[in-house]
């Protein structure tokens, strides 16, 4: 992967389409982590995860007793020695992880705070592209879904170097509009993706928590493994403003409305602190990691210190 960013930069990375989000410093910091799922993962690729399948591969796991038929080169005939019985030796299959960056494309994602050098949507996008780098870094498959009230783009998981481009440039090419229908596109992505992979949904979780939780209730129970990285802006989570201010939704066009913020403020705190507990907790309870990235911090900082952290708790 270094080595296809090198040659990429050699012939002139700044023609290729994304590579505005391919920013060298991150991807080298990145480089240096590991994104390594917590659960068994499908498969039969050999890897760095554990499956949840037997085979001959290479980490022992069980014997079992011989029947006809069964290949008379796995007999361990040590145990046989011992206990005049013949059995047979299982091993652990590994396997590559497989993972989707679901990302959310709506208009809500288009905010950019006051202080914020950059809109949640276009965190978001060097959120995935670091992230992408970092699965195909260690020989692992990674696809993108983006969506707003439905899928926009589906691209499967490979494990291909220039699969990075392919991302970057669809990433590149999205832009953030619409109303946003994050728990129903999650319910279609549960169903879509099959069983036991990874699922990492980038968003600022506007939507009803309990819908949001049933939704990922729904990955759950299909087996994959859930990482949710809720980016919000500072502006969204300490509501700054002081003057009478006209607010619009960025979702619902002409959706406006005047008012003094000293008068919704506490209120306003009130819900955001509320929904944020809901989400947590939820998460908590389905065993899904829950990570909240504010715009007003760097990219290659927050994602560091949360595979940091990640990494350490294994």
């Amino acid at each position: 992967m270094t080595q296809t960013l090198q040659n990429a930069s050699a012939s002139g990375i700044g023609a290729i389409a994304g590579a505005s989000l391919l920013d060298p410093r991150a991807l080298a910091a990145i480089g240096k982590m590991e994104l390594v799922a917590s659960q068994v993962m499908d498969g039969y690729v050999q890897g760095m995860h554990r499956s949840p399948h037997i085979g001959f591969a290479l980490d022992f796991a069980q014997h079992r007793q011989y029947v006809p038929g069964d290949d008379i080169k796995k007999i361990d005939w040590r145990v046989y020695a011992k206990q005049d019985r013949y059995y047979i030796k299982q091993y652990e299959v590994t396997t590559n992880l497989r993972a989707h960056l679901v990302v959310d494309a709506s208009g809500s994602m288009a905010y950019q705070g006051t202080a914020d050098a950059m809109s949640k949507f276009r965190y978001a996008q060097f959120v995935t592209t670091c992230l992408t780098y970092l699965i195909l870094h260690q020989t692992d498959s990674v696809g993108l879904v983006t969506f707003d009230s439905v899928v926009r783009d589906f691209i499967p998981a490979r494990s291909a170097s220039p699969h990075l481009f392919t991302i970057a440039r669809t990433l590149d090419a999205c832009q953030p509009r619409d109303e946003s229908s994050i728990a129903d596109v999650l319910h279609t992505v549960a169903e879509r993706l099959g069983h036991r992979q990874m699922v990492i949904l980038i968003s600022d979780l506007f939507d009803d928590a309990g819908k949001l939780l049933e939704a990922f209730h729904h990955l759950r129970h299909q087996r994959h493994e859930v990482i949710v990285m809720q980016i919000m802006s500072e502006d969204e989570l300490t509501f700054p403003f002081r003057k009478f201010t006209q607010f619009e939704n960025i979702e619902t066009a002409k959706s406006r409305l005047k008012l003094d913020p000293a008068t919704a403020r506490a209120t306003y705190l009130q819900n955001v602190a509320r929904h944020l507990k809901t989400i947590r907790d939820g998460c908590n309870q389905l065993r899904i990691s829950h990570v909240l990235f504010k715009t007003n911090e760097t990219v290659e900082r927050a994602l560091t210190e949360y595979l940091a952290t990640r990494m350490g708790s294994r």
